[in-house]
């Protein structure tokens, strides 16, 4: 994949359900893209006013959106939609038919070559869009798409069942680790303590257990779902 983003001709669309997971999942994946000035595009599915215990105090949704277009910008990408503006932790409420049709919408308008969207967990609103997705991603002619993946976050190790049948693909982020554990730092409100699965430190040492796997420093591990060759 990462000769493919080398070329500069790719289109990528990259669904996320929560202000963050945009870094946590494709944080590499969006700089090294924006980098070699491939159209990338980021679409959250949901913002809104939330209290967050670990930090024992509310958060608003203007302060969510302002780290989530600060990290997409120190990323390089400019490209950003938000699809529901006050139901954070509530797109299980939603006809699920209202989410499929904007994704509907986002991918006639943006024709994308490559799309990554979350790997299905225990979080509800990961449950929801991962739904909508496969929904809106439906065979349809003249519709066609180079690679189709899921992006993961170190809270995937709690959910079950496990899903099976799925390709691996790794992207190659030692180069860009730092700038990826940067951009997580501009969701301040998100910030956990190091032992957490999603602090800064973990984020880095998740990053060096899939670079183990393939043989690399630092790598973006993503659950292939189809591949086409043109």
């Amino acid at each position: 994949m990462g000769r493919m983003l080398e070329s500069g001709n790719e289109r990528i669309l990259i669904f996320v359900p929560h202000a963050d997971d945009e870094v946590l999942g494709c944080g590499g994946l969006i700089e090294k893209a924006c980098r070699y000035r491939n159209a990338v595009k980021v679409v959250l599915a949901s913002v809104g006013n939330s209290f967050f215990w670990h930090r024992d105090r509310p958060v608003s949704a203007r302060s969510r959106k302002k780290e989530f277009y600060d990290a997409l910008r120190f990323l390089g990408c400019t490209n950003r939609e938000i699809m529901f503006n006050d139901k954070e932790n509530a797109l299980d409420t939603i006809p699920r038919k209202d989410i499929v049709t904007k994704i509907d919408i986002i991918l006639t308008e943006f024709k994308p070559t490559m799309i990554f969207i979350p790997y299905p967990s225990f979080n509800h609103d990961h449950q929801a869009l991962f739904e909508a997705c496969i929904a809106g991603l439906r065979p349809i002619p003249d519709r066609h798409y180079k690679i189709i993946a899921m992006y993961e976050y170190p809270l995937i190790v709690w959910q079950y069942p496990k899903l099976r049948d799925t390709g691996e693909m790794y992207l190659d982020i030692s180069g860009t680790i730092e700038k990826k554990v940067e951009a997580l730092r501009k969701h301040r409100s998100q910030i956990r303590e190091p032992r957490h699965l999603i602090s800064p430190e973990s984020v880095r040492k998740w990053a060096a257990k899939r670079g183990m796997e393939v043989g690399l420093e630092y790598a973006e591990k993503y659950h292939l779902l189809k591949a086409m060759l043109f």
